[in-house]
């Protein structure tokens, strides 16, 4: 009964808080999503067939990457 009691008292607590303002994900997503093309540019450099599959790999996987633990 007392963890019920603590609980809910908890419960009331947290939505006491006030609510966070939420982040600016459009600037992170479109800087991180132009550094990864200047990057993978700058790596796979080419018209080969092949090497382009692989640069829309890379932009998908760098842009990924950095607005996951980077942001």
């Amino acid at each position: 009964m007392r963890r019920l009691i603590t609980t809910a008292l908890l419960a009331g607590a947290v939505g006491l808080l006030p609510n966070p303002t939420p982040a600016d994900a459009t600037t992170t997503a479109v800087g991180c999503l132009e550094e990864a093309i200047d990057s993978c540019d700058d790596d796979f450099g080419g018209g080969s067939f092949y090497i382009v599959a692989i640069r829309g790999y890379c932009y998908m996987i760098r842009a990924g990457w950095c607005a996951a633990f980077d942001s």
